[in-house]
């Protein structure tokens, strides 16, 4: 198990070895009271987020598919 802290500044990459960021915060469900998502950076005023549920490994860095991310109102 891993504490939050210690997923900043994580680097991540596709499924394709493409290079997308580092993590600068976690989303979190507050309804459920999970992790939803890894911002990983901004555009236009809106966070850059990977689902949860597209990240594939977590180890020295965070392997996630590609093509899902999408913009979240933060």
């Amino acid at each position: 198990m891993k504490k939050m802290s210690q997923f900043f500044g994580m680097r991540i990459y596709t499924d394709k070895a493409r290079y997308l960021g580092d993590i600068k915060d976690l989303i979190l469900d507050d309804k459920e009271g999970v992790v939803s998502g890894l911002a990983w950076g901004y555009r236009a005023g809106k966070a850059l987020v990977i689902p949860y549920d597209s990240i594939m490994a977590i180890g020295d860095i965070v392997l996630v598919r590609g093509k899902k991310t999408q913009a979240a109102g933060a």
